[in-house]
């Protein structure tokens, strides 16, 4: 069994993460509460274990570019909302709490479109693996950043 390179799923990866290797490690949020997040360690691990599992897949599914329909277009829009979303942090002087405001009544956006990303890749890409991974992410995601 050999793995391909989804060149498409790789874009879509670092395009997720470029973000937040950026922003997180030059421009760290300010206001960081001191007391710990009230999440239970295993949406954690769900979240990690969901992690890694949409990066694996959607780097490993062959997500094609043959033309443009509704989901690359939810796709773009939903990544230019996520960038959208980082400058906003930014040009708000770095407050934590903007990580976490409702953005167009979506609460916790930027956790929310990370997670709509990957279901739409999956989508894309016609692999129930990566939605499955996708959901696993969600869980434990939404869980943790929802409660911050």
């Amino acid at each position: 069994m050999s793995l391909l390179v989804s060149y498409n799923g790789l874009l879509i990866s670092v395009l997720l993460l470029l973000p937040n290797l950026l922003f997180l490690s030059l421009f760290p949020p300010k206001d960081v509460p001191t007391e710990s997040n009230k999440s239970h360690f295993f949406f954690y691990a769900i979240e990690r274990l969901g992690q890694v599992s949409c990066l694996f897949f959607v780097i490993t599914t062959p997500i094609e570019f043959i033309s443009l329909n509704i989901w690359w277009m939810l796709l773009v829009f939903c990544l230019c909302a996520y960038y959208f979303l980082w400058v906003r942090y930014l040009l708000n002087g770095r407050k934590y709490s903007f990580l976490f405001c409702s953005f167009l009544l979506i609460p916790i956006p930027m956790a929310v479109l990370p997670c709509c990303i990957f279901f739409l890749a999956a989508i894309i890409g016609e692999s129930f693996w990566l939605g499955l991974a996708a959901l696993i992410f969600s869980i434990g995601h939404l869980k943790v950043s929802g409660a911050k």
